[in-house]
């Protein structure tokens, strides 16, 4: 069974997402990153793209998020979203 973490999205306008996942996808400036469970700490930044997400019921989705960052830490990842497209 896959490990989960807490998963939050935040816009200015307010919190779109904040549930546990199994895994996601995130589009980094240099390229996408998968973050799993127990990943290491890190802050990044975020370009336009897809955010694919699994939940922990393995079910899959995908937002179009533009720019922003990201946070990883102690089995928390916060994405700060300009916004969702």
């Amino acid at each position: 069974m896959a490990k989960n973490f807490k998963l939050v999205i935040i816009t200015m306008e307010k919190t779109v997402y904040d549930s546990e996942v199994i895994y996601i996808i995130a589009p980094g400036d240099i390229g996408y990153l998968g973050v799993l469970a127990d990943h290491a700490p890190l802050i990044t930044s975020l370009r336009t793209g897809n955010l694919d997400i699994t939940d922990q019921n393995g079910a899959k989705s995908r937002m179009i998020i533009n720019g922003g960052f990201m946070e990883v830490l102690n089995n928390t990842v916060t994405i700060l979203a300009d916004s969702i497209l």
